[in-house]
């Protein structure tokens, strides 16, 4: 080959190169970040799950010393009700013998005075929780209301 072709072929050759090495840490640095934007999103999302559970169980807390100290009866349910719900709860139940008798709001949930125990969805955690006196989570799942919940269940 002549000098005037090789010259330039070894410069187009190094060019191919240099673009390829390029585009190729710039391929690898984009994956580096969507990884690392994945595992950001997942601890977030992981806090804010956690987050939403904890202030469940502890809204379910508030009932049970409500319970305890009140002697199994709750007046004005639904102004406490009221008082202790958030935005990871949904609506508040009451259901002495695992049959709910009050729930808060009452609109909108008219259907879901249901027996828990003998659900068939609810009714082997409703029992493991009444029998191991623990709370339990559970959900979501189709409610009797005909919607899908959006939160978990926490049974006393």
């Amino acid at each position: 080959m002549k000098k005037k072709t090789l010259v330039p072929l070894i410069v187009f050759l190094l060019g191919i190169c240099l673009a390829s090495l390029v585009v190729y840490k710039t391929d690898t640095h984009e994956k580096e970040q969507s990884r690392t934007t994945a595992q950001l999103n997942v601890i977030t999302y992981g806090e804010r799950i956690k987050n939403e559970i904890t202030n469940g169980i502890e809204i379910t807390d508030v009932l049970k010393q409500l319970l305890i100290s009140e002697n199994g009866e709750i007046n004005q349910f639904d102004t406490i009700a009221e008082n202790i719900m958030s935005d990871s709860v949904e609506s508040v139940q009451l259901a002495p013998a695992g049959i709910v008798t009050d729930i808060y709001p009452a609109e909108g949930n008219e259907t879901g005075k249901i027996d828990l125990i003998h659900d068939k969805d609810r009714g082997e955690i409703s029992i493991y929780a009444r029998d191991h006196h623990t709370i339990v989570t559970q959900g979501p799942f189709e409610l009797k209301q005909g919607r899908l919940s959006e939160n978990s269940d926490n049974l006393i």
